[in-house]
């Protein structure tokens, strides 16, 4: 299988969650974190339909052939800083459905100090535009499992552990959890192989990768459908 088809793959399912969940907060009134959670599915969409694509169009088509040599013949650049507004949401995400004053206070501090280093690290790395953001990505993880751990507790901790399953967040923590364990290593580990030194590795790295979107995507369908039906039964 090549590339592309890994790609069509991929853009099928994350622009499928984009539209099963904007049928949903059409229908139903929820809280408002739903709704920008449907706006970033939509932006995730677009940033993979188009840099996701853009490379390969300015190889094998005469049309984009002006771009060649141009920051846009590399999408490392902007996968770069997509990670960075992709782990600040996930943060923000669970901070916000932590039912602690005082775990949400201290989240936001911690993801303001992870924005900022973040955002040194991309301007003083000097590998912005050649790989990916080890510590960004490392650090993104990190954060991104302790407060899904933190939410989990406090649900344990709640009366709400007897409908879990029915709350989208759920279905988000499991989806974004299983991605980034398992594909942000895989990013890491690829810096130092490409398709000349190990061909293998590639083809491998590209199904975890589709793999990993399938699952998560598919989660967030369920989720909403799940939501749906319990909106009905109210």
């Amino acid at each position: 299988m090549d590339i592309n088809m890994f790609l069509i793959v991929i853009n099928f399912f994350e622009i499928a969650a984009a539209i099963v969940g904007t049928i949903y907060i059409t229908k139903y009134r929820e809280d408002h974190f739903f709704r920008y959670f449907v706006y970033f599915l939509w932006f995730s969409a677009f940033v993979d339909t188009v840099f996701g694509w853009l490379p390969t169009l300015i190889h094998y088509t005469e049309q984009f052939s002006f771009l060649k040599g141009t920051i846009f013949s590399n999408n490392q650049w902007s996968y770069n800083v997509f990670d960075l507004i992709n782990f600040s949401f996930y943060l923000l995400f669970f901070i916000h459905f932590i039912d602690s004053y005082k775990v949400k206070k201290t989240g936001v501090y911690i993801l303001i100090g992870y924005i900022t280093t973040s955002l040194l690290n991309l301007v003083f790395s000097g590998k912005f535009f050649e790989a990916p953001m080890i510590y960004n990505l490392i650090s993104g993880t990190l954060l991104l499992i302790l407060f899904i751990i933190i939410y989990y507790y406090r649900i344990l901790q709640s009366e709400r552990i007897l409908d879990f399953y029915k709350m989208m967040p759920f279905y988000v923590s499991v989806g974004a959890l299983v991605f980034h364990i398992i594909v942000n290593p895989v990013f890491i580990y690829g810096e130092y192989y490409n398709n000349d030194k190990s061909p293998e590795f590639v083809q491998v790295y590209r199904i975890i990768l589709t793999a990993a979107n399938i699952f998560m995507y598919t989660c967030y369908i369920i989720g909403f459908i799940v939501c749906s039906r319990r909106n009905k039964s109210y």
